[in-house]
């Protein structure tokens, strides 16, 4: 009987509950809302328990104090879209709650459920119940009853129990589940990680989480990629006295001034570090103050061709303002790129950036003020928890809330003044008043909004709002361009997807010309996935 945890134990089971949500991330992928294919909740959530797991490995003392910092700094460092995002405050909340334990039991689990809890409330601005949030809730309501329990095995099969009846009934809670007849994604998530909890408390304790991508997609990388620091530098030192607060905060401080993609931690005698810096000399001549090396790893990453760098690029001075932009494709990319946008992370949906990525791109920005556009939904969330942790290193972080990558371009050719005020509201007008049409196929048949979507079917949205379905593409461009009263503008541009065949560009151009002659229509290869036409009215 398991009656308490200790490092090891709990490494144990956070990795085996990230080990059962990959055998069924797929499963969770599917659970999408809409029956557009850009169901990524399942690799989100993966994404994020994997780079806490990185972080667990790299664990040199199994304290339970350092397992859950390293959960704690994983699970934030890996979160993509929204639901990986709230998982990771849901693990900073519970890591929290329990830091100062030595060991763990079943009544101090409980409590970390309840600083779960009310992290991940705090979290998300307009919590939605029928989500992963009403499964913390609910287990939180359960707190005494599962106090009580006698062991690990008992208190994570309960619990297990919760949240499995509590998936079921999301359905009932959020209209949107119920009419798509599929139940919470994220909370299915979720109950997958705790199933992994039993699992390891009932003896399944091999994992195996090899040849797993991290990432959803190959395409989540920076586009233009350039490195503003070429060597990737690991050291391991023994330290001559113990590292006061005040001096691994020096140090801290010392490696965020001279590189990025900082990682630094203080166990006992030992300090382990790794920057990516231009000067590792440096970085070994002010550790060794302290101490003596035991390690020292130092990794060329442009010889490596995992980046191209510029040294334009490296030498230009700090600007006084930069823009970063999720895009979905290199041609919308290259478009966004030309109106003035400093930084692209490549992304969009199915393949969420991680907070990690976003703030890479905000340090590589090297501007006084940064002003990002998630072009998505599902990134905003990282993207305020990317702006957060710059806002600490000193740079001022504005994210504009667009929902999709139209909004953003209207943004950039719309914007005007010197100061960041001015530019800031201009830009907000811009978003409100872009006339965005998306256009894709459903992969399943659905029902939403009280209309029966059919498998195949193309959809058409005007900005958020399914204006029309219909397998004749015709009458899908027809009900939008009346909706929108596209003989009032004067310019269409369509960004062409990668799915996006011929045939259909054709039908396109033919009818919106002999129907609208008057408007300018303007074909741009965007590459984007997914949707095989994204418009914009102007």
């Amino acid at each position: 009987m398991l009656t308490t945890i200790n490092g090891s134990e709990m490494k144990g089971i956070f990795m085996k509950g990230a080990e059962n949500l990959l055998a069924h991330r797929d499963e969770i992928n599917a659970l999408n809302v809409f029956p557009v294919p850009d169901g990524d909740t399942g690799s989100n959530m993966s994404s994020t328990m994997l780079e806490a797991c990185k972080y667990l490995e790299n664990v040199t003392d199994e304290k339970l104090s350092n397992v859950l910092d390293a959960i704690k700094r994983g699970t934030l460092m890996g979160a993509r879209g929204n639901s990986g995002v709230i998982l990771s405050q849901i693990f900073r909340g519970f890591c929290e709650t329990l830091s100062k334990k030595s060991k763990l039991t079943v009544a101090d689990f409980v409590k970390g459920i309840k600083g779960a809890k009310e992290t991940a409330y705090k979290a998300v601005l307009r919590p939605v119940e029928g989500t992963i949030l009403t499964v913390v809730r609910v287990l939180d309501e359960h707190s005494k009853e599962l106090a009580n329990l006698e062991s690990f095995e008992a208190l994570f099969e309960k619990m297990e129990e919760l949240a499995l009846d509590t998936v079921k009934k999301t359905p009932s809670l959020l209209p949107k589940l119920r009419e798509a007849n599929v139940v919470d994604a994220g909370a299915k998530g979720l109950y997958y990680i705790i199933q992994g909890f039993k699992m390891y408390a009932l003896g399944d304790t091999s994992i195996n989480l090899e040849g797993v991508e991290t990432r959803p997609s190959e395409e989540i990388t920076i586009a233009y990629e350039e490195l503003t620091y070429q060597y990737c530098t690991e050291l391991i030192v023994r330290t001559k006295k113990p590292i006061t607060n005040g001096t691994q905060k020096l140090l801290e401080n010392y490696l965020n001034s001279i590189g990025d993609s900082v990682v630094f931690f203080v166990q006992d005698d030992i300090i382990k570090l790794h920057v990516h810096t231009n000067n590792p000399g440096q970085v070994i001549e002010e550790f060794l103050k302290h101490g003596e090396l035991l390690k020292v790893k130092i990794d060329n990453m442009k010889e490596q061709h995992e980046h191209v760098v510029g040294e334009a690029y490296a030498k230009k001075e700090r600007k006084k303002i930069a823009y970063v932009a999720v895009s979905p494709g290199e041609g919308i990319s290259k478009v966004l790129k030309d109106l003035g946008v400093d930084e692209i992370i490549s992304g969009g949906q199915s393949m969420n950036p991680s907070m990690a990525d976003i703030l890479d791109a905000i340090r590589r920005a090297n501007a006084e003020n940064v002003i990002v556009f998630p072009n998505n939904s599902n990134i905003i969330l990282a993207a305020e928890q990317a702006a957060k942790t710059a806002e600490q290193e000193g740079i001022k972080v504005y994210v504009v809330k667009t929902t999709n990558v139209q909004q953003s371009i209207s943004a950039m050719i719309y914007r005007v003044g010197e100061e960041i005020e001015e530019i800031i509201t201009s830009i907000e007008e811009a978003v409100k008043k872009t006339i965005a049409i998306s256009i894709t196929i459903a992969v399943r048949d659905s029902k939403y909004a009280g209309e029966k979507i059919k498998k195949d079917e193309y959809l058409g949205f005007l900005n958020k709002e399914l204006v029309a379905h219909h397998k004749n593409l015709v009458d899908v461009l027809d009900k939008i361009y009346q909706k929108c009263k596209l003989e009032e503008h004067e310019i269409l541009t369509v960004f062409v997807g990668s799915s996006a065949t011929p045939i259909e560009q054709s039908i396109v151009e033919k009818y919106t010309k002999k129907k609208y002659p008057n408007i300018q229509i303007e074909f741009i290869e965007g590459g984007q996935p997914h949707y095989p036409f994204l418009m914009m009215v102007e």
